[in-house]
């Protein structure tokens, strides 16, 4: 799994999908694209440890929008 210039959001969508599968679940991927972002939406930003970024154990997958942000950022 890997992404390109994915935000947050798409990097944890990704985490999410290649843990539901046994066949993904199993393989490194590349997901750091958003660390060379200078901000996100994510209300909890991601973090790499250890080399991974965990699968969140909430429903969905987990990505809280941070209103303020969202606001910061809309364009109408």
């Amino acid at each position: 799994m890997g992404n390109q210039i994915d935000t947050q959001i798409g990097s944890l969508a990704t985490v999410t999908f290649g843990a539901a599968f046994e066949a993904s679940s199993r393989r490194a991927g590349e997901l750091s694209n958003y660390l060379d972002m200078t901000d996100d939406l994510l209300a909890e930003p991601l973090k790499i440890s250890d080399g991974a970024i965990r699968v969140r154990e909430v429903p969905g997958v987990g990505a809280a929008i941070d209103a303020d942000k969202l606001q910061k950022y809309r364009q109408d």
